[in-house]
């Protein structure tokens, strides 16, 4: 029986790969997601500024930028399943040592590097591009729906969270996340398979050439750029570091918001439930442009819809200057959410387009998840600073419409069609 058709009467395994992508994908953010919740009981409790409590998370950032070039690294390498397992133990400790703090540098190692850094490169980097293996079809649905769940986590844990800080305490929260956590991460993440040869089958969609006996190698597509030299040849083209400059921008833009929304939001007097369901507002909201924007990138193309969702993330910025009562709150955090997540969601696909799918595409898509970490170190921190300078959000909000807008030119400078760049890519390497 051939791959083929096992595929037409059992379930492809690409769709396995699918789900179990998406539960990681949430559950491993669920502390990361939820960080604006924290905000106030830290200041509370412990008499921190929101800079202070905001350097945390960029400092998750920050330290995850050799772990997520690491990761990539090593995915190319040895694969993803037992580096999962890994980040997946990383991140029930964390949260289960986040439960213990007293002193603020103790939020900073727990927080940032156990949490934000160490535990979440695993996932953040190898499982779009795992994804962009499995489907040769499909591909812009299978990444739709992975960066829908992605809006599922802080739908999910940001009000849970706040609700059990503020009935069954900070400790109690954290221990019985943290075991919670651990265990789904763990189960889920023995599931996944880095690319379809592990399992002996093609990618979904893909049609075994003709006279290539089952179990043997398939090919390489004519045009594809070859694996040896490709990472020092593509990494030598401007449109690396643009795609990697445009992410940078885009998540100053968002991080800001999303580390400080609920804050901005009880600093007008709104209860903190109340708030944090602000936060829950845009990452459901965001499900929808996750998920079209990932199913029109993979149709119409990078540079386009980059520019769209630049513009349709920042404009609807300006709502906040008006912003002082929970329906006006309420509607930003659904017009936002309907455009924010269009940002991020179609760099892995952009990559298999401009550079072919034998480029490493776990480092390249790692370099511009440099950018995005650096981006949102920049902004969450940007954001409890400048409230502390001024004691008012607006400079944040400016802040956040600026370095938005910024990235606008960038995508305008892509390639305008897949043809161009791949035939650039698939250029000798002489390095």
């Amino acid at each position: 029986m051939t791959d083929e058709t096992i595929g037409k009467h059992k379930l492809h395994y690409a769709w396995i790969i699918l789900i179990t992508a998406m539960v990681l994908n949430v559950v491993s953010r669920a502390d990361a997601a939820s960080f604006g919740v924290f905000i106030d009981p830290l200041v509370k409790n412990f008499g921190w500024s929101r800079g202070e409590v905001s350097l945390a998370y960029s400092l998750s950032f920050i330290a995850g930028i050799p772990a997520v070039v690491g990761m990539g690294w090593l995915g190319d390498r040895y694969g993803a399943r037992t580096l999962m397992l890994i980040a997946s133990l990383v991140i029930s400790s964390g949260t289960i040592l986040l439960g213990t703090i007293s002193q603020l540098w103790q939020f900073y190692l727990f927080y940032g590097l156990f949490v934000g850094s160490m535990g979440n490169a695993a996932f953040t980097v190898l499982l779009p591009v795992i994804l962009t293996r499995w489907f040769h079809q499909k591909l812009g649905v299978a990444l739709g729906l992975y960066w829908a769940a992605l809006g599922m986590g802080p739908l999910i844990f940001a009000p849970l969270f706040r609700w059990l800080i503020e009935n069954r305490g900070w400790r109690f929260t954290f221990f019985t996340m943290g075991m919670i956590l651990g265990g789904v991460l763990v189960l889920t993440a023995s599931f996944i398979r880095g690319k379809p040869q592990e399992k002996g089958l093609l990618p979904y969609g893909m049609s075994r050439p003709v006279g290539t006996p089952v179990g043997q190698p398939v090919p390489r597509p004519v045009g594809a750029p070859a694996p040896k030299g490709a990472l020092r040849a593509i990494a030598a083209q401007p449109t690396v570091w643009y795609l990697a400059a445009i992410h940078h921008l885009g998540c100053i833009g968002h991080s800001i918001l999303l580390a400080h929304v609920v804050s901005m939001a009880t600093s007008q007097g709104i209860p903190g439930v109340m708030a944090a369901g602000v936060l829950s507002t845009i990452a459901g909201a965001s499900i929808l442009s996750r998920f079209l924007f990932s199913v029109f990138t993979e149709k119409l193309g990078g540079r386009n819809l980059l520019t769209i969702a630049l513009i349709a993330q920042g404009t609807p910025v300006m709502i906040l200057f008006w912003a002082h009562s929970p329906w006006v709150f309420y509607l930003f955090a659904v017009v936002f959410g309907l455009s924010y997540g269009g940002e991020m969601v179609g760099f892995p696909i952009i990559n298999r387009q401009l550079f072919g799918a034998e480029a490493p595409l776990n480092s390249i898509y790692s370099f511009e998840m440099v950018g995005a970490s650096t981006g949102m170190a920049l902004g969450g921190w940007l954001g409890g600073a400048l409230f502390d300078v001024t004691g008012t959000y607006n400079w944040a909000i400016i802040a956040s419409i600026g370095a938005t807008y910024l990235g606008i030119p960038l995508a305008l400078l892509l390639p305008r069609n897949k043809r161009q760049a791949v035939a650039a890519t698939a250029a000798p390497s002489r390095v």
